[in-house]
């Protein structure tokens, strides 16, 4: 059974057309660091591991660690005496606390292959625990939201070789459940394996079972796909996973249930090709020799179109959105060529000629409708506003961002189904770029922070509902304009953003923090430079906070009210006014 194709529509109350980009603001914000007594333990890549799949898991590492079950300034890092470290900050006194919670077994030392340690909280009172080196701890931390001179030292409760001898791994996910009177913890780790030509990304999922006396491992599944992982999760009710790649991931491995073995699919046969602008579409398909045209029939209505020669059909299905069928025209060349011009009811960019796709059909890109986009773009960035009624300079596409530029593999965000192996629901991001995730609520999965235009969406997946063919994915929240400003940092690191959404944050490697503030719409008074004249606009403040003299930043979380920040030595706390 095919997936259903779920399509990402914004909800337009959360979005501002008015809104016009962000002006700098010189003002200080408030900063209060803590010195570290121990630094933070950091794994850096080895010559064996040189893929940009490996560059991705390293460098983009979060060592500060959320507890989304404390509702206080609780954050936990690892550091190099291989220690787990609470430090809870006062906001009221603007003073810290830092304590040893836990000593991390060292069942080897570290070698050429090993990952970072990894730190999750899969249930109030369970941390599961990653040493980098392949062992997976199961850990009893009691209730963590109390305060620190009455917080327990945590113990190990299971501690085991997961994947077997020389697999290392990182945790991406963890989540517990009751069923069946037991009490069940799911890991989800990654990997990488090197084939021949190219590095694989890993997804085990493994299932830890406690039967009122001991830990044992229950199941073990693997997906395998080409390429990074953009995005992981086990859905809530741990009967299906999220993953979102340019690569199609497949299962090959199940403890439980035996994976059924699939016909090969035909290989694509190209037989038309269409080419869009934000007006209309071209549709070129060619005939066979010796064609007689009055055997070619063409048919278009305002939500389908048929294309058939000699009762051969070249193209059928329902239109991805409404045409004005009555300004169809086609033409017949004397090489065979066809070419279907289709007028499109509103002005836009279609994602798909046809509703579900087609694999007979291939997109032609049209590099001037990214450049045209660029253009019109370009006051959000620009000292020099652009306006529809002056002509703009021309811009070369080796000058393109990378935000911009067409992707050969189409990126999805797919749901994978645990008991059949099955793709049921497919989300395409071609024309939303994956920026980041961020956790909005405690049981839930992380949310998805897509672009869309300018903006950034943060979009929230919740469990496939019962009894239904629906996967409901939320419209929770914007960043105006934050979408277009960020894919200008070149050297950004880490992209995050408050639950609240009230402002983003772009974070190089060494150097500064851009934080992009909506004001509530304020209003401001700016001059229009060539014709001398006053205009109110709608704008947000940006700050550039510098942090050159802290060293490289290893971690970064973003609540309402403080922007935390992590390097080697030190933990950054800013106040966002």
């Amino acid at each position: 059974m095919s997936p259903s194709l779920v399509e990402l529509r914004p909800d337009r109350r959360l979005l501002n057309h008015e809104f016009e980009g962000y002006k700098l603001n010189l003002q200080a914000l408030p900063q209060f660091t803590y010195d570290l007594s121990v630094p933070v333990d950091k794994v850096y890549p080895d010559e064996i591991q040189y893929s940009f799949v490996h560059a991705k898991l390293f460098a983009l590492h979060n060592h500060l660690v959320l507890d989304n079950w404390d509702y206080s300034y609780a954050y936990y890092y690892i550091d190099k005496k291989l220690q787990v470290r609470k430090i809870s900050f006062d906001s009221i006194n603007h003073t810290f606390q830092n304590t040893v919670v836990y000593d991390i077994p060292a069942h080897t030392e570290r070698k050429s292959g090993h990952f970072n340690l990894c730190l999750t909280f899969p249930s109030p009172n369970l941390a599961v625990v990653s040493d980098g080196t392949g062992y997976l701890h199961i850990v009893e931390t009691s209730t963590r939201n109390k305060p620190t001179e009455e917080i327990k030292v945590w113990q190990t409760l299971h501690s085991s070789l997961v994947l077997g001898e020389n697999k290392y791994f990182i945790v991406v996910d963890s989540r517990s459940q009751e069923k069946d009177n037991f009490e069940l913890v799911h890991c989800l780790l990654q990997s990488v394996e090197q084939n021949e030509k190219h590095f694989d990304s890993i997804l085990t999922w493994v299932t830890f079972q406690n039967d009122g006396q001991n830990w044992i491992q229950a199941n073990l599944r693997q997906l395998q796909g080409k390429g990074i992982v953009h995005y992981a999760a086990m859905e809530t009710s741990c009967s299906a996973i999220y993953v979102a790649s340019d690569n199609p991931f497949k299962f090959v491995s199940d403890s439980e249930i035996e994976i059924s073995e699939k016909t090969e699919e035909l290989p694509r046969q190209i037989i038309y090709t269409w080419l869009q602008t934000t007006e209309d579409i071209t549709i070129t398909l060619k005939l066979q020799a010796n064609f007689d045209k009055k055997l070619l029939c063409v048919s278009v209505t305002p939500i389908s179109i048929k294309v058939s020669y000699a009762g051969k059909i070249f193209l059928e299905g329902k239109l991805r959105h409404k045409v004005e069928s009555e300004l169809t025209t086609w033409n017949l060349q004397e090489n065979g060529q066809v070419d279907v011009l289709i007028t499109k009811c509103e002005s836009m960019i279609w994602d798909e000629l046809l509703e579900g796709g087609d694999r007979n059909g291939e997109q032609i890109l049209d590099a001037s409708l990214v450049e045209e986009a660029h253009r019109r773009l370009a006051h959000l960035c620009s000292e020099t506003e652009v306006t529809a009624d002056q002509s703009a300079p021309g811009l070369s596409t080796q000058e393109l961002e990378e935000c911009d530029a067409a992707s050969e593999e189409d990126t999805v965000l797919v749901r994978m189904d645990l008991n059949n192996h099955e793709i049921t629901h497919r989300i395409s991001l071609s024309v939303h770029q994956f920026l980041f995730n961020i956790k909005l609520e405690t049981h839930e999965v992380p949310a998805l922070a897509l672009r869309h235009d300018v903006d950034a969406c943060i979009w929230q997946p919740y469990a496939h509902l019962i009894n239904s063919e629906t996967w409901p994915v939320k419209h929770q929240g914007t960043l105006l304009a934050f979408g277009y400003v960020q894919s200008s940092k070149q050297n950004r690191k880490f992209v995050t953003c408050p639950p609240n959404f009230t402002y983003g944050v772009v974070c190089e490697a060494s150097k500064h923090i851009f934080v992009y503030k909506n004001s509530g719409n304020q209003e401001c008074q700016l001059r229009k430079r060539t014709e001398g004249y006053m205009k109110n606009v709608k704008i947000g403040q940006q700050y550039v906070l510098n942090i050159d003299k802290y060293g490289e930043v290893l971690g970064i979380n973003a609540t309402n009210d403080y922007l935390f920040v992590m390097t080697e030595n030190t933990l950054i706390v800013t106040h966002i006014q």
